[in-house]
């Protein structure tokens, strides 16, 4: 990244002074620009060089990004699904905020084949960095690991696959830890007593994660129990009809619990078609807008959005560092020749409750 900072000495000066109290938010401000030391390292004696073209400012820093002819490309394993819509608006502002152009790309429903073979052709368009949702842990590895040696950057996002050498970094939540999080929710709801059913999608890693993680927490209570995990397809229109027959092969449930976006709408739209909103509690995932509305009135008791803006921004950033050697770790050299990729391997972003008493704050303004 090319840039130029400028400051005068007695901001030098006060810098200096306010380093040791420099809050998080301003770190992050900074260094997402790519700024390796905060400014800190220009505030020594100029060189002859730097004198001549240093200029006197009113503003404390003046920086300024070189625009690039660059595109990041996000592959996703499937892009019907309305969840995308906030990683979408991390990346675009991401790619806005550095200069650079950004792309979303993938089947329209879970195909881990198409992925590949979209992602073999994308390869030989060579983008200057890749980010990845897989479809499946294992089928990308092989063609992932010809991208990287190719030159193009790559990180996972939101699941990973089982390969770590297959990708520099992934960016995302531990799923487990968020089933985790789901099941403490739960079990506070039921009071430590209830049936509950679960709806998932099997063989997906991020789905088998968290699911594993609501029945880490649900085998420490010997008053919760697991009536029927259920496929919902990930499919708005069939989670209705999935969640309708829990309803009835279940009189005696209590909660219906969801691990993928769609299922938290449906499920709700269920309850209502069978007059057991209220009767049943449902814990869900993630924050898509059709789901919000009954997390308002309470259909829904909480759901667990991911911070997906957050995800794609820093996965955005995270290719753009090493597509151009941003950070300064080896001098003049480069992180290749090193074999050190100067971004974290594992980056959690972790999740949000959501409930009844915050969700404003998640629905988008019309």
């Amino acid at each position: 990244m090319a840039m130029y900072l400028i400051l005068n000495r007695k901001e030098c000066a006060n810098m200096k002074k306010k380093s040791a109290h420099m809050s998080r938010r301003d770190f992050l401000h900074v260094s997402a620009l790519g700024v390796g030391a905060l400014a800190l390292a220009g505030c020594g004696k100029l060189s002859q060089s730097q004198k001549a073209t240093a200029q006197p400012t009113k503003q404390s820093a003046t920086v300024v990004v070189k625009q690039k002819n660059q595109t990041y490309v996000w592959l996703c394993a499937v892009t019907s699904v309305a969840f995308w819509l906030d990683g979408r608006k991390g990346m675009d502002a991401s790619g806005k905020a550095l200069g650079v152009k950004t792309e979303f790309l993938g089947p329209q429903e879970y195909d881990a084949s198409k992925q590949l073979k979209i992602l073999d052709d994308l390869i030989s368009r060579k983008p200057a960095g890749i980010m990845i949702f897989p479809a499946d842990v294992a089928s990308l590895n092989d063609t992932m690991k010809r991208a990287l040696k190719e030159g193009i950057p790559i990180v996972t996002v939101n699941s990973d696959v089982n390969d770590p050498t297959a990708r520099y970094g992934f960016v995302g939540p531990n799923n487990r830890g968020v089933g985790r999080t789901g099941g403490t929710i739960a079990v506070k709801l039921l009071k430590g007593k209830g049936n509950v059913a679960i709806m998932t999608v099997p063989g997906i890693e991020v789905h088998e994660s968290r699911k594993n993680g609501y029945l880490d927490v649900f085998k420490q209570h010997n008053g919760i129990k697991v009536v029927e995990i259920v496929n919902d397809k990930s499919d708005p229109a069939y989670g209705v009809t999935v969640a309708t027959q829990l309803i009835q092969a279940h009189p005696d449930l209590n909660m219906i619990v969801g691990t993928d976006a769609t299922a938290g709408a449906a499920i709700a739209r269920a309850l209502k078609e069978t007059g057991m909103a209220g009767k049943i509690k449902v814990v869900a995932m993630d924050r898509d807008q059709d789901m919000l509305p009954y997390v308002q009135d309470g259909t829904i008791s909480a759901t667990l959005a991911q911070n997906s803006v957050m995800e794609e921004w820093l996965a955005t950033h995270y290719l753009y560092w090493l597509a151009n050697n941003t950070i300064p770790e080896f001098g003049n050299g480069d992180w290749r020749a090193a074999n050190a990729p100067q971004v974290p391997p594992y980056t959690d972003v972790g999740v949000s409750v959501v409930t009844k008493e915050n969700v404003k704050h998640y629905i988008h303004k019309t």
